[in-house]
């Protein structure tokens, strides 16, 4: 009897001595990041396998929308001269259907590049300082991009030759005028952006009015504290309007014909997927879930995949 009660004690033994690696292996924390639903008609993200030893490296992977299929694509960074020991930072739409690709080079500066699945071949876009997201227009050859400030953690810059600028002026909203680029100096005049998401000449982002005069947030205030508004900026009459109020921090995707904006909300009581008419500022909840994250149209704009809880892809209709 003693001899069958150590048997498990045993195994288990030989295991944690001569088998850490299979161990291991069921701790690893596999998470996801940043889905785009390009052209081709895969889902490419980011993959990152993090253990309680080591932390992971992303890499870009694809699966099919029906589940079908799932494959690594890039496990490691390309070289490039501005970014030789760079690391995936994230995904966004790249021009004409292809993937876009950001990399962190230290800790001040991102490479945007272009990425053809076909073709297997890079094109560089941009080179900045650090950022977070993008949102590309005409082409490649203009865009929207956020990058944390002294101001805060969230700003709204203009992307063009290939370098990121500030806002050339104030934008007013609701009898509001602040800077939505985040600011260096001028706190107080400045409120948190963030989440870009662009078609044309229209510039979709969230922004939190009551973080005017109160920037940079104090430790006690998170930005989870604040309300967050959908806002629409026009880049030909630079007007900017208030669409709705959203339930909390949101990741945003503009559907391909301008007339919806879907927002990823991560909140432990009203998070999921929101879908606003971009006309009438109507919001309707479309995906349930606490912890949403990074949106993304299909081509046709008929479907939508996002990120829940950094664990799972999730496959939705847009309605």
């Amino acid at each position: 009897m003693l001899r069958t009660a150590l048997a498990p004690v045993l195994v288990l033994a030989v295991i944690l001595l001569g088998g850490c690696g299979r161990v291991s292996g069921l701790l690893d924390r596999v998470s996801l990041f940043h889905p785009v639903w390009a052209a081709d008609g895969w889902v490419y993200y980011l993959r990152e396998v993090t253990s309680t030893s080591s932390s992971g490296v992303a890499e870009v992977w694809r699966q099919r929308p029906d589940g079908s299929a799932e494959e690594p694509v890039l496990t490691r960074a390309p070289a490039v001269s501005t970014c030789e020991a760079g690391l995936f930072s994230f995904l966004f739409a790249g021009p004409d259907g292809d993937l876009g690709v950001a990399l962190e080079c230290g800790w001040d500066g991102t490479e945007l590049l272009s990425y053809s699945p076909a073709d297997k071949t890079f094109e560089p876009l941009a080179s900045t300082r650090f950022l977070v997201d993008a949102a590309l227009v005409n082409g490649g050859r203009g865009g929207y991009v956020e990058a944390p400030r002294k101001c805060g953690p969230g700003g709204i810059q203009l992307l063009a030759d290939g370098k990121a600028y500030e806002f050339g002026s104030p934008v007013t909203v609701g009898g509001a005028t602040f800077n939505p680029s985040g600011g260096d100096t001028d706190c107080g005049s400045t409120v948190l952006a963030r989440s870009p998401a662009a078609l044309g000449e229209r510039l979709f982002f969230i922004t939190a009015p009551d973080s005017l005069g109160r920037l940079p947030l104090p430790p006690e205030v998170s930005p989870n504290d604040l309300t967050w508004h959908l806002t629409e900026w026009d880049v030909g009459s630079a007007t900017a309007r208030f669409l709705t109020e959203l339930p909390g921090l949101a990741n945003l995707a503009v559907s391909p014909d301008g007339r919806s904006v879907i927002a990823a909300v991560a909140s432990d009581h009203v998070g999921g997927v929101w879908s606003v008419d971009v006309g009438s500022g109507k919001k309707t909840r479309i995906a349930n879930g606490a912890r949403a994250y990074h949106p993304s149209f299909s081509p046709d704009g008929k479907r939508f995949v996002y990120v829940e809880a950094f664990a799972r892809l999730k496959f939705a209709k847009a309605r």
